[in-house]
């Protein structure tokens, strides 16, 4: 192979394994007329101790206080950052090839804790921060993992290309982590400081609905979708047995 087929080949292996992994997918992109909306609330059941803080080891002149997000409850037990997926759905709307999804550095902090992703986006790494951060992905199914050194200011983008959770940690400030849940379609969601959810243009039919929570685990609930409707699912999660409240 010579030195320009090489450098070819080393630009055009990560197009390919985008593109042979969008393929692989099976889910059919169409047009959704007559699409329904799935909504409500996921909520913690039991009595659960105040929010506090984690431990910050170093650089605590710049990071200060860092909340704990593993489980964030707000009024009528609603959990934060909890993460609805639609299961078993084949075809639907158009995934928005190429967007892209920020996950900045602030005090010390991934923000935001958790956010959503479609098989075919990307991930775009900041640094806001004037102290040197990593961001060391450990991505589902065997995929190799990446590691970036984020120094301040520095930019850096990677490309989304296998359904799963993603668990991004700083190797440099253990105590710092996030997630991103990828699908391969676009029906996701991240509920809000209320715990709830929106899901819509679905195309009617029954379907499975999941919800994660890393720190309450997973759930599902069957769902059927009306066109033209608002179909509502609430999801009530509790602690592991033995974890901490």
């Amino acid at each position: 192979m010579n030195k320009t087929t090489k450098s070819w080949s080393l630009w055009l292996s990560p197009l390919l394994l985008l593109f042979s992994s969008s393929l692989a997918s099976g889910y059919e992109e169409i047009g959704v007329t007559n699409g329904g909306t799935i909504g409500g609330f996921v909520r913690v059941e039991g009595k659960l101790s105040k929010p506090g803080f984690l431990q910050v080891t170093k650089n605590r002149e710049l990071c200060g206080k860092v909340p704990d997000e593993s489980l964030v409850v707000g009024v009528g037990q609603g959990v934060r950052y909890a993460v609805v997926t639609l299961e078993g759905v084949s075809r639907g709307k158009a995934v928005e090839r190429e967007a892209v999804h920020e996950l900045d550095n602030v005090k010390c902090r991934f923000a935001p804790h958790v956010q959503t992703a479609s098989v075919g986006q990307f991930l775009m790494l900041k640094n806001n921060d004037a102290i040197l951060h990593t961001a060391h992905a450990y991505m589902p199914d065997g995929q190799p993992h990446f590691n970036v050194g984020l120094y301040p200011g520095k930019v850096s983008r990677k490309p989304l290309v296998t359904p799963g959770v993603v668990k991004i940690v700083c190797e440099v400030h253990a105590w710092m982590s996030a997630y991103v849940v990828v699908t391969e379609h676009p029906y996701h969601a991240v509920t809000d400081i209320y715990g709830e959810y929106l899901i819509s243009d679905v195309p009617p039919g029954t379907y499975r609905l999941r919800v994660w929570h890393e720190s309450l685990g997973t759930q599902e609930n069957q769902v059927e979708v009306k066109g033209g409707a608002t179909s509502r699912i609430d999801f009530t999660l509790s602690f592991p047995s033995g974890a901490k409240r």
